[in-house]
């Protein structure tokens, strides 16, 4: 595993927002992306954290950040597909621990197989931060998958992926995606 240059930085937070930042794991270490969460879970200029789960880890530190952010006052809204093959068990249970503890649990859109791993993190400044990555947020399988994440501050993507969360997810609007399309 690579040296993980998120855990040498003061604020992941500006880390991101100096440059995109990218991680291929599992040459990357994935704790990159739970120290973001876990950032963002203890930040009081955080509003929302906005994220889609597919596969979970059986001690999820995804699931373990999120519920902390909850409790601390920050909306937590998670769209989780329920049939995620295999893990729809486990999948009903976090989703359980997750509407205890106060995050919104949105179980897919009917019709679609969520299979995005997209995370948006707002904060009240506007200098929002999000997170697309082609494997689940599973700290298990990031050491055994090859995968990417991409870390990126850059507006017209977390504006697109804030539009997403707010009207595909909430409503199911139709709304093209030109930043987050591949061509």
């Amino acid at each position: 595993v690579l040296s993980d240059v998120f855990n040498k930085q003061t604020s992941v937070f500006d880390f991101i927002r100096e440059k995109d930042r990218f991680l291929h794991v599992p040459y990357h270490s994935f704790d990159g992306y739970i120290r973001l969460l876990n950032e963002a879970a203890i930040n009081p200029h955080v509003k929302s954290i906005k994220t889609t789960l597919y596969r979970l880890a059986k001690d999820s530190k995804v699931i373990s950040a999120l519920i902390c952010a909850a409790q601390n006052g920050k909306n937590v809204t998670v769209v989780i597909e329920l049939f995620a093959r295999f893990d729809e068990e486990s999948n009903i249970k976090w989703s359980k621990k997750m509407q205890d503890a106060g995050v919104k649990v949105i179980f897919g859109i009917e019709g679609l197989k969520i299979h995005s791993k997209i995370t948006h993190i707002k904060f009240a400044s506007g200098q929002d931060i999000a997170c697309v990555s082609s494997g689940n947020f599973h700290e298990g399988n990031a050491s055994a998958y090859t995968d990417m994440l991409l870390f990126t501050a850059k507006r017209n993507i977390t504006e697109e992926f804030s539009s997403l969360s707010r009207n595909r997810i909430a409503s199911q609007n139709s709304r093209n995606f030109w930043s987050l399309q591949t061509r």
